[in-house]
């Protein structure tokens, strides 16, 4: 979610008909209370849904007691566009990739043309793990049990019930999600086998998986992989990948399921014992990482949105304890990605972000989730 600014307009001809109301007949002034922006929020990536909110009253048109009176106005790209459904919410697809969204209100009648412009939205970019994998923008996580079955926990409302995506994934090493991959707008998983290859398993959209395919090889040499989104900017869902020394690989995806050139953007963290990928949790452009060092701290690392950091802060104290921390979506429909955790006794819980790198609050969302051997 990023802040709008303020872009306000008055009508001209409004303008000039005041002062020379103003001048002939010298009206006493009428305080004019000029409308807040209004604000979008929900992650710039296809299968998200950008959230309008505004207040109404603030708009009102030549009848003044008769309440709010205005019209709303989705842009891509400067260009007016019709939302598929309601006038306060816009689903992104993939026709939208790449574009830059604005939301104008404007009280209607000529005599205020009261006017107020949302600040841009970042290039929608492919659709991220926060999206889910059924499609819904949902937080829903993906588990593997002892026994090696991958299944899936969707998400509406709340938990919906479980279902087994397939069997003898316990032979996998590493496996994550890095939201759309191979370019066709559903969320993907990669898995790494013992031997170090890579394989791309693409999503259906409704929570099963496709054939997969060896995508990149020698990835043992690897302590960590994450999927962090897009990473720099440029549309396509990234991996980063942390060797033992401590140095961090960025591996820019193509956005078709292939590479772009690696390089590196880290180094030290080693220091780090728990890594997770919310997406863009201190509302500033770029995707982020949230991390545990040894002393139990959690630290926000801020993307730049190209490809590097904008800063880092301690935003949590007191994590040691926890078993796993991960990213999987906006649990709350609050428009901001949160963060979750198993404790030691295997409670899921939620910490509510606020949009700007802080939290609102906790909540246990589930328990037994200690026995998973994986959580994606």
């Amino acid at each position: 979610m990023r802040t709008a600014t303020h872009f306000l307009r008055r009508a001209a001809a409004g303008a000039v008909a005041a002062m020379a109301v103003a001048a002939a007949l010298a009206a006493p002034a009428r305080a004019v209370t000029d409308p807040a922006p209004p604000v979008l929020q929900g992650e710039a990536a296809v299968g998200s849904v950008l959230t309008a909110s505004f207040d109404p009253a603030s708009y009102r048109g030549c009848g003044q007691g008769a309440g709010p009176d205005y019209r709303v106005e989705w842009y891509r790209d400067g260009v007016r566009v019709y939302p598929p459904v309601g006038v306060s919410q816009y689903p992104l697809s993939t026709a939208d990739r790449g574009a830059q969204f604005t939301l104008t209100v404007a009280a209607n009648g000529a005599c205020w043309g009261m006017e107020a412009t949302s600040e841009p939205t970042e290039p929608v970019a492919a659709s991220s793990r926060n999206s889910g994998f059924t499609g819904r923008d949902t937080a829903e996580l993906m588990a593997r049990t002892s026994d090696g079955a991958l299944v899936l926990y969707p998400r509406s409302s709340g938990w919906e019930a479980p279902r087994t995506v397939g069997p003898g994934w316990n032979g996998m090493s590493v496996v994550l999600s890095p939201g759309d991959f191979d370019g066709d707008g559903v969320n993907d998983l990669l898995a790494r086998t013992a031997d170090g290859t890579l394989y791309l398993y693409p999503g259906n959209g409704s929570g099963g998986l496709g054939s997969p395919r060896a995508i990149g090889w020698g990835w043992n040499r690897f302590d960590a992989i994450l999927g962090p989104g897009d990473f720099d900017g440029d549309g396509a869902n990234d991996i980063l990948a942390r060797e033992p020394g401590g140095a961090l690989i960025l591996y820019p995806g193509d956005g078709r399921g292939g590479w772009g050139a690696s390089r590196q953007v880290g180094q030290g963290w080693d220091a780090l014992n728990a890594l997770a990928t919310p997406g863009n949790i201190d509302g500033r452009p770029g995707r982020d990482i949230i991390a545990r060092d040894r002393a139990g701290n959690l630290r926000l690392y801020s993307g730049d949105g190209a490809g590097g950091w904008s800063g880092s802060s301690i935003v949590g104290t007191g994590w040691g304890g926890m078993q796993r921390i991960g990213g999987s979506g906006d649990f709350d429909g609050d428009g901001t990605p949160d963060l979750y955790a198993i404790d030691s006794a295997g409670t899921l819980l939620v910490y509510y972000s606020d949009g700007a790198g802080g939290w609102t609050g906790a909540e246990a969302v589930g328990w037994g989730w200690g026995g998973f051997t994986a959580l994606v």
